[in-house]
């Protein structure tokens, strides 16, 4: 897999250089202002992407430049325990486990750039209604505007990740 990435990263090293120097003339200004404006705010996702601090901004409806899905689950486990479980069941699984908060209960992981997506965040997190855990889950594009259902596609996979790990 990690060829594959290398393999993406080339292509777009390549794709970005002969589109510099075709529209990256002297006599066009603003399509070269156009062109750094959009890998520019290409790579400020990139870096702001592994930080729960920034989930507002992935998953906000506001965001065009984002697709989202989000769906809810309950379990009969305490929250507590279906946060350990869910971390332990990233760890086991080809999603990346980047940051956890314990207070909120929260989650983040990514998964791995692919021919159809540059990654996807998968948010989780966890509340409690009377003796049941409701697991909140978003998966959101990291800088396209149509998932070609990976993020429907995550969320299969994490659920069945999920429950062949609460088979006994």
């Amino acid at each position: 897999m990690k060829t594959l990435k290398h393999i993406s990263v080339a292509f777009l090293i390549m794709l970005i250089s002969g589109l510099s120097s075709y529209y990256l003339k002297p006599n066009n200004p603003i399509m070269m202002t156009f062109l750094f404006l959009i890998v520019g705010f290409f790579f400020f996702n990139l870096i702001l992407r592994k930080s729960l601090s920034f989930k507002s901004y992935f998953t906000s409806r506001y965001n065009l430049f984002t697709t989202k899905v989000r769906t809810e689950k309950s379990y009969d486990i305490p929250k507590e325990l279906m946060f350990e479980k869910i971390i332990e069941v990233i760890n086991h699984s080809d999603f990346k486990l980047v940051e956890t908060d314990e207070n909120k209960f929260e989650i983040l992981a990514i998964s791995k750039i692919t021919f159809k997506s540059w990654g996807e965040n998968l948010y989780i997190n966890f509340e409690t209604k009377g003796n049941e855990t409701i697991m909140k889950f978003c998966s959101s594009t990291l800088f396209q505007m149509y998932s070609w259902g990976k993020n429907e596609k995550n969320y299969d996979n994490l659920l069945n990740e999920i429950e062949s790990s609460l088979i006994v």
